[in-house]
């Protein structure tokens, strides 16, 4: 059962994690203070005023801090300000990243059984591919997210010769590639997305 000291516990702790969190995060919290309780919002209105975020509360009907709706349900959802957004960015990249090395460890695993070309190309394309996410996270250019985009056509066209290469796959292996193409697309046209986001 809650008490009443169990709510102030709550109030304070929450005001306590306010004095951590960015000055984005404070002010998001004011843009959406619709959705939060009315004593969060007190208390994000107390630090956005003692870091001088807002000079009054009057402040509040500012154009900037006006109350959002929240995002619509969506398979690319934005952040609630542009340095979330750029956080999702981030963090899609990484995930690139970490597919790139698949075809740098299979380039490997092929040179250790003398497949000097298959070996190469892996390589390369897995070298290709970091370099373009490197670029997109540097310099936010479409012309990077597209390039992105357009390499899952190359990725299904290998990974359907490597199932028939192999002859007999297993369902596993079939649904393995199949997760990882369908990641891949995802990832790369939330990309292009925030990318053109970015650029509007």
């Amino acid at each position: 059962m809650t008490n009443k000291s169990d709510i102030e516990n709550n109030n304070e702790s929450f005001e306590y994690r306010l004095k951590e969190v960015s000055d984005d995060e404070i002010i998001s919290i004011l843009r959406y203070r619709e959705h939060f309780k009315q004593q969060a919002v007190k208390d994000a209105v107390r630090e956005a005023l003692k870091r001088g975020i807002i000079t009054d509360i009057d402040d509040l009907n500012k154009p900037e801090f006006m109350p959002n709706e929240l995002q619509p349900r969506s398979l690319f959802p934005l952040g609630a300000s542009k340095p979330y957004t750029y956080a999702i960015f981030k963090s899609l990249c990484r995930i690139f990243y970490g597919f790139s090395l698949i075809p740098v460890l299979f380039g490997i695993l092929q040179f250790t059984s003398h497949n000097f070309i298959e070996g190469a190309l892996a390589i390369v394309v897995g070298v290709l591919v970091i370099y373009v996410v490197n670029r997109l996270e540097k310099k936010l250019l479409p012309v990077y997210a597209n390039i992105l985009l357009f390499m899952n056509i190359p990725a299904i066209v290998v990974a359907f010769f490597f199932l028939n290469y192999r002859g007999s796959s297993s369902g596993m292996d079939i649904f393995s590639i199949i997760v990882v193409l369908l990641i891949l697309l995802y990832t790369s046209i939330y990309l292009k997305k925030l990318t053109n986001y970015f650029n509007s």
